[in-house]
């Protein structure tokens, strides 16, 4: 199979590279802000042509030849790297600005990869961009296109450029059927075949990197990744875009997601922070498993609760990662059955989470995680039958009837699973109140003896039995009564039954019979 078409977007910073990008993508997947150099990380997602043909669509960071620190040098050099491995390359200048010697520097680091490049000279729909439009010829390429990226302008040009180079789609997937392929799903659900265990396998977990700013988040990416995909500083807040990458382990695809660190709101930054965190929450709530990592050094804190919070109200897998355990270590700072404890005392509600104690740094520990996560992917979409549910609660609940929060007793009839990703229950109760937390910890814990849930939060909710089941419950009843009195006749009839054929296989032919009181005066008189 052939590696896919890769179309890169690179340009000095504050063009509208993140712009073009999500138009491209339609949709918003990068960060777009008027500060200067607000992508840093390399973004590399799959993007689709209305035909139905895929290419891979990279969004760099702004290259700035002048940039002498770590983290402008940073995004240099891994803007550099996207456009020596691209097939196509977007080079996009600001119209209304003109041809700058940055543009000049950035077309230059094209030609120099040998990689063929067309110049977008964006936000054309100012006064000043259509002089500008025409200076973009002076860089030197076979190609310019005048766009706005802001107001779609010219957009479709540049799909129709990428189209051109693509090859042509295969037959058996054409857009037209791949959508008849969903209609026809969607009017017959009922037809839709199980999941089998080896269709599970082959679904893609998603896995969402989370915790404060400064934990090691990007280094354990890069350590699960084998190669240096984002960038590492001391310095946090350092990603802003959440980066996507893919990988495969033990036969399981994992898709990991790098998240900008998550503060305290009353310490979040105006700007460019508030973004980066609305959109580390909103992949926490498109993951499957969320990898809360935590200083070890430092020990849990309030915020760290907070991030973990996140994650169970969304119904996400989650998994506990004390980071930096080498430097715990050289600080004394405790066993790890104190940081257990010290975890279980900050975020209580999480005690259902695996812990794994590891360094980013030297790739202790680190070779677990993928494994865990399948596990408590698994386990997040795990199903009990109503029988074994009720073999395992109903004595329970029987001889200890659950309470509600008025503290009154419920009768329960019975428990089942309404739903998966996460497990969820109804209590089929005689009256639908909110259980005590106590009793709601209670049941909790029994269902999690029942299966392994671990990794994975559970929801409960109590129902008052329906008015169809009580209709149906003295015909149950009354069902039963008759069965067992059936039985019960039946059983009497067959003891009677024995006893007729008992008496008649004493009275043979030929024997004498001992008379009765009432022959006996007969035959006297």
């Amino acid at each position: 199979m052939s590696p896919p078409f890769r179309v890169v977007v690179a340009g000095r910073p504050n063009v509208g590279k993140s712009a073009l990008f999500n138009k491209l993508l339609r949709r918003r997947q990068s960060l777009v802000h008027d500060l200067p150099g607000m992508t840093r990380d390399v973004l590399d997602v799959e993007a689709e042509l209305s035909d139905g043909r895929t290419y891979r669509l990279i969004d760099t960071g702004g290259y700035d030849p002048e940039g002498k620190e770590t983290i402008p040098a940073a995004v240099r050099d891994k803007a550099v790297a996207a456009i020596r491995g691209a097939d196509l390359v977007f080079l996009v200048m600001d119209a209304s600005a003109g041809v700058l010697p940055g543009d000049r520097a950035a077309a230059r680091i094209v030609r120099e990869a040998g990689r063929e490049g067309i110049v977008v000279a964006n936000k054309i729909d100012r006064r000043e961009g259509a002089e500008g439009e025409s200076e973009a010829w002076a860089l030197g390429f076979a190609e310019v296109y005048g766009v706005s990226a802001e107001h779609s302008i010219g957009v479709d040009d540049l799909q129709a450029a990428i189209a051109a180079r693509l090859p042509d789609a295969a037959p058996h997937r054409p857009a037209a059927s791949r959508g008849g392929r969903r209609r026809e799903a969607a009017a017959e659900p009922e037809e839709t075949p199980p999941i089998e265990p080896e269709a599970e396998r082959d679904r893609e977990i998603a896995i969402a990197v989370v915790g404060r700013p400064n934990v090691g988040k990007s280094s354990l990416v890069n350590a699960l990744l084998g190669e240096e995909r984002a960038i590492v500083s001391a310095t946090p807040g350092t990603t802003r875009d959440p980066v996507d990458a893919t990988l495969t382990s033990d036969g399981r695809r994992f898709r990991l997601v790098d998240t900008a660190g998550i503060r305290r709101r009353g310490k979040t930054e105006k700007g460019p922070e508030v973004l980066s965190v609305l959109q580390s929450k909103k992949r926490i709530a498109e993951c499957d498993v969320a990898l809360l990592v935590v200083d070890a050094s430092e020990g849990p804190t309030g915020q760290d609760a907070a991030v973990a919070a996140d994650a169970n109200t969304e119904g996400k897998g989650l998994i506990l990662l004390g980071n930096k355990w080498d430097l715990a270590a050289q600080r004394e700072v405790g066993t790890a059955d104190d940081f257990r404890a010290a975890l279980t005392s900050q975020i209580p509600f999480a005690r259902y989470a695996p812990l794994l104690l590891l360094s980013a740094k030297t790739g202790r520990g680190v070779a677990k995680i993928l494994a865990t996560a399948a596990r408590v992917a698994e386990n997040r979409r795990r199903r009990i039958s109503t029988g074994e549910l009720n073999r395992v609660l109903g004595r329970a609940l029987r001889d200890s009837p659950p309470r509600s929060a008025s503290g009154r007793p419920l009768k329960v009839f019975y428990v089942a699973q309404t739903g998966v990703a996460p497990p969820s229950f109804a209590i089929v109760a005689s009256r639908a109140e909110t259980l005590h937390f106590s009793e709601e910890r209670r049941i909790e814990n029994l269902i999690r003896e029942a299966a392994d849930f671990e990794g994975s939060p559970i929801r409960l909710r109590v129902r008052a039995r329906s008015r169809e089941e009580d209709r149906a419950e003295p015909r149950r009843s009354n069902a039963s009564l008759a069965k067992s009195s059936r039985a019960k006749a039946s059983r009497s009839k067959g003891s009677h039954g024995k006893s007729s054929r008992a008496k008649s296989s004493r009275s043979k032919p030929g024997s004498r019979s001992k008379p009765t009181r009432s022959g006996s005066k007969s035959s006297r008189s």
